[in-house]
């Protein structure tokens, strides 16, 4: 499989994570409480899987493997897209931290606006960047880095990690939207 497609998939499951998190912000606008142990778990998940995972191999594979086949750093998606994950980490820093102060108006502000960046972020990179992607790197570049995708996640993240993450998105998906994920 093209390691676009490879990235895409995994965009699923963080769309469905921002659901959740809309889900969660639409409870507590309508007057409900913090639930910290549900907001922890969506932040286990959001720095285990999107960030640890995601975005590392990203960071770590993808874009190294698309700027030694010509792009650079300097050009805009890749500049951009460095810059939306770190501004994602501070985002997730910030709603956690609001959440153990019990903050829920800054709890509020800050999931939202993680939710519109990621929205927007997987967006451009479905769209643009992994099209560019797609004309850039040769088949045999491309299969280099979905292997490198996959021992990543074999021996730096662990099947176990995967399987735990993906189990508190499920539970969470249940609970906020009703459903369970696919």
């Amino acid at each position: 499989m093209k390691s676009t497609k490879l990235l895409m998939a995994e965009h699923e499951s963080i769309l469905e994570a921002l659901r959740i998190l809309d889900a969660m912000c639409a409870e507590l606008e309508n007057g409900g409480s913090m639930n910290k142990d549900d907001i922890g778990s969506l932040v286990s998940f959001l720095r285990t899987f999107a960030d640890g995972s995601h975005h590392v191999k990203e960071e770590a594979i993808f874009m190294p493997a698309l700027m030694q086949a010509g792009m650079t750093l300097q050009d805009g998606p890749l500049r951009v897209m460095t810059y939306e994950h770190e501004r994602g980490r501070a985002l997730t820093s910030a709603m956690e931290e609001s959440a153990a102060r019990n903050n829920k108006e800054d709890f509020l502000l800050y999931a939202r606006r993680y939710v519109q960046l990621l929205s927007q972020h997987i967006e451009k990179e479905d769209y643009v960047l992994f099209d560019m992607a797609d004309q850039t790197l040769t088949d045999e570049e491309d299969q280099k880095v979905a292997e490198s995708f996959d021992h990543f996640d074999k021996t730096i993240v662990g099947t176990p990690t995967y399987e735990r993450v993906h189990s508190i998105l499920e539970k969470l998906a249940s609970k906020y939207l009703g459903a369970a994920v696919h």
